[in-house]
């Protein structure tokens, strides 16, 4: 089966969606979408996802819209190899690290240091600023903790856990680099000194299978 991918360049969802598909050698059709041209609020997109927001995956008519519920679908019509585990307790670790990157360590990341730089609202309010980083630093610091003791966020082997937090990650560097972060002194502009198992954790992940194809093509214009 061939799969239609709906997507936008840079969202972390449809990147950590796209990984899961090029590294399982999954075929599909793509079908990047412009934000500037607001493609993901026209009545054809809407009428594939009413809810205007990638990704979107069509399986055959049989839509998928949420992020990790696209990659479930895929571990399961495409078990090998596998990202899921191979054991109940493989499985549930999997899925634990996963929501705890979700639930504590995202928002911190996209939305307190991201969104802030990107929309340029850090300059306006460096010290909340400071604060939202210094929340990021040590959500960070439990990343750092895990990866110092396995090289894979659930194991010895890369899972859907690594590839769903792979892409905040990216846009922390990408964005911890920028010149009003540095200026502000967030401290995300060198990973390696501050989080190296972290750092090293995320070369790993740029080394797989289908990385460099998953990789958004406007990072690199």
């Amino acid at each position: 089966m061939t799969y239609d991918f709906y997507w936008i360049s840079g969202s972390p969802n449809a990147w950590r969606v796209m990984l899961t598909l090029e590294y399982k050698g999954v075929p599909y059709v793509s079908h990047r979408l412009d934000p500037s041209k607001r493609a993901h609020k026209t009545p054809e997109f809407l009428a594939v996802n009413p809810r205007g927001q990638v990704p979107v995956l069509n399986a055959a008519g049989a839509i998928i819209t949420e992020s990790l519920a696209i990659m479930a679908f895929l571990e399961r019509a495409h078990p090998a190899p596998a990202l899921f585990g191979k054991t109940a307790a493989e499985t549930g670790l999997i899925w634990q690290r996963i929501f705890e990157v979700v639930n504590h360590l995202r928002d911190p990341i996209e939305t307190g240091v991201v969104r802030a730089i990107s929309y340029g609202e850090a300059m306006k309010d460096p010290d909340g600023a400071r604060k939202a980083a210094g929340l990021a630093a040590t959500r960070l610091d439990w990343l750092e903790a895990i990866l110092q003791r396995e090289p894979y966020l659930a194991g010895a082997s890369i899972s859907a856990a690594d590839i769903a937090t792979m892409p905040i990650i990216e846009l922390l560097a990408r964005f911890g680099a920028k010149p009003d972060a540095i200026t502000l002194g967030l401290g995300f502009d060198d990973l390696g000194r501050t989080h190296p198992a972290v750092a090293a954790w995320l070369k790993r992940i740029q080394s797989v299978r289908g990385y460099d194809a998953a990789y958004p093509p406007h990072w690199r214009e």
